[in-house]
């Protein structure tokens, strides 16, 4: 064989090591190019088909390369040749990893290929100067290449903080994507210096950096200007009114476990089951009342809802759609919660008018001043506050007054559903009045769903369509408000309910009190969690041992019970008695 350009051995030799070194760094960086693009196209994600198609790209091109440099020479024309020969053969393994149709993956696997190339440019124009700077003797030209590098570093620099700066570009998924291509003119153009001027170039090194850093800007402004046009904002419209009874949120079998551990080596030896299996729904216009003692895993479920903790099982449904484990921008913007300390959710540093413009910026894209001013001044009049209350900062404000920014600041998204944590308790009485008689008119204005976590019963008597009562992990109880406090039935609510303060001058002794203590969430009581601190007459030894099952009251009143309450069991002798009475007539 006879090689056709007029290159001695040594030199394809070197051109071949370059170009294999630099597929070993695109085998590299292309499996975690293909594992973002597959999520980014909601393909799985896992690193094993990512590993299996950048491998078998390596494998293609590696031949190619010897082949093509040897046969054919170290010509760029015969690149496209290699290119779609890997193209139509990896397209074969896309297909075959990612189960998908011959267009999707071909366009998969043509996207990815030009990632490919973006970064061997990339890397080959660095590489390129090394090997020159290394293998060269004369000292000015290794100076020179060190110029170069300092070049490069800054202007990349400059790439990834002026194309990552500003309000709208976090809206931008593909940043890192337009920085590798941003990066290249700027490249290209020092690249092209350092071989024309040699060991000049540190003697310009001034004018050089200023030119490639210019030209940088250039193509990052076009980069960020492209991206910031196809990029879709949320327009911000008057406050959404929702369609009526829609359910919004389901959560099934939820269950959420805190791992203990201990030892040395922090190994696991248990856990405590903050929340142990519950199931519910909220609808639009609905609120939902979730009571319960300190402990019993209220505020766990809000945490598991907002993404904050992570589930060991169960699914919680978003208008039918399952909630991922990383919240997206959009249930950003439908979920929000009002914390129970105002205090604490409020920046010191910042001016109201900033605190809710946050989500604004943030979330629906809005930038400009005078807009954002017009849409904190609309939301503040939602909460019944006035202009003049733009500019304080959150020391200047009361109680309620805080807790009403909270809210504005919630609403600010257009929200389906607001968690409210213990919104009131902090509050004095005739503010908690005025607080929920907002959030009331509020959700018979715009239909917002709500789960309102208290231990004010006379609270969720006051504000919630129906109550759940909680106890250590597991729901005892739920049902519509009346149903609960007319009609009691399981031991514990009836205990919470008796044990509620009333004022009466007359009589200054506490009424009830529940006996026992809460027992540990780590080692629960088996059978009934009630078990040891129940006092109802339909408790047997079947409580100490058995797990409570679901008992239907009536229609939408349920509870967890081992055994039925004493009237439900006189009810049903006595049902069963007139049948038999009726079958012995017959």
């Amino acid at each position: 064989m006879q090689i056709l350009v007029n290159l001695t051995f040594g030199e394809l030799m070197n051109e071949f090591i370059i170009r294999f070194i630099i597929s070993i760094f695109i085998f590299i960086a292309g499996i975690y190019l293909i594992k973002w693009y597959a999520r980014k196209k909601e393909w799985d994600g896992s690193t094993r088909p990512a590993f299996m198609v950048s491998l078998l790209w390596l494998i293609i091109n590696i031949p190619f390369e010897l082949f093509i440099l040897y046969f054919l020479g170290n010509n760029l024309i015969f690149d496209p040749l290699r290119i779609v020969i890997e193209i139509l053969i990896s397209r074969i393994v896309v297909a075959m990893y990612y189960n998908k149709k011959f267009a999707e993956s071909l366009i998969f696997t043509i996207i990815i290929q030009a990632l490919f190339y973006i970064v061997a440019t990339i890397i080959g124009f660095l590489l390129g100067v090394l090997i020159t700077m290394t293998t060269s003797d004369n000292d000015d030209l290794f100076s020179a290449g060190l110029g170069y590098f300092l070049c490069s570093m800054i202007m990349i620099g400059i790439i990834i903080f002026y194309v990552n700066w500003g309000d709208k570009m976090q809206f931008v998924k593909e940043k890192n994507l337009i920085i590798l291509i941003v990066t290249i003119p700027g490249l290209f153009y020092l690249t092209d210096l350092f071989n024309s001027q040699g060991e000049m170039f540190i003697r310009n090194l001034g004018n050089n950096m200023f030119m490639g850093i210019i030209i940088s800007l250039i193509s990052s402004t076009i980069g960020r200007i492209i991206a910031q046009k196809i990029v879709s904002f949320e327009e911000y419209r008057v406050l959404d009114v929702l369609e009526k009874d829609k359910k919004i949120l389901e959560v099934n079998d939820l269950k959420v476990y805190y791992a203990l551990l201990g030892g040395v080596l922090k190994r696991s030896f248990g856990s405590v089951k903050a929340v142990d299996g519950i199931t519910f729904n909220i609808k639009t216009g609905e609120t939902l009342g979730l009571v319960g003692e300190s402990g019993c895993g209220k505020t766990t479920v809000a945490n598991a809802i907002l993404g904050l903790v992570p589930k060991e099982a169960g699914e919680i449904l978003f208008n039918n759609e399952p909630i991922p484990n990383e919240y997206s921008k959009f249930l950003r913007r439908k979920i929000q919660i009002v914390f129970q300390d105002p205090d604490a959710s409020l920046n010191p540093r910042m001016k109201i008018v900033d605190i809710i413009a946050e989500p604004l910026r943030n979330l629906l894209g809005i930038t400009k001043k005078d807009e954002i001013r017009t849409r904190v001044l609309k939301l503040l009049n939602e909460v019944s506050l006035e202009r003049e209350h733009m500019d304080r900062y959150p020391h200047e404000f009361s109680g309620g007054q805080k807790q009403r920014i909270i809210i504005a600041r919630a609403l600010a998204s257009n929200p389906e559903l607001i968690i409210l944590d213990e919104p009131t308790s902090a509050l004095d009485v005739s503010v908690q009045a005025q607080i929920l008689n907002l959030l009331k008119a509020l959700q018979k204005t715009y239909g917002y769903g709500f789960l309102f976590i208290t231990h004010n019963l006379a609270v969720v008597n006051h504000i919630s369509d129906r109550v759940a009562v909680m106890y250590l992990g597991k729901f005892v109880e739920i049902g519509e408000t009346d149903q609960i406090f007319s009609n009691p039935t399981h031991p514990y609510t009836i205990a919470l309910l008796e044990s509620r303060t009333e004022l009466d001058p007359s009589n200054k002794e506490i009424s009830f009190v529940i006996k026992g203590e809460v027992p540990s969430p780590i080692a629960p009581p088996p059978g009934c969690h009630f078990n040891p601190r129940c006092i109802s007459d339909a408790r047997t030894k079947e409580c100490m041992h058995e797990t409570p099952h679901k008992i239907t009251i009536e229609e939408g009143h349920y509870i967890w019970c081992v055994n039925p309450p004493v009237w439900m069991q006189k009810k049903a002798a006595l049902e069963q008695k007139e049948s038999e009475n009726l079958a012995y007539d017959n």
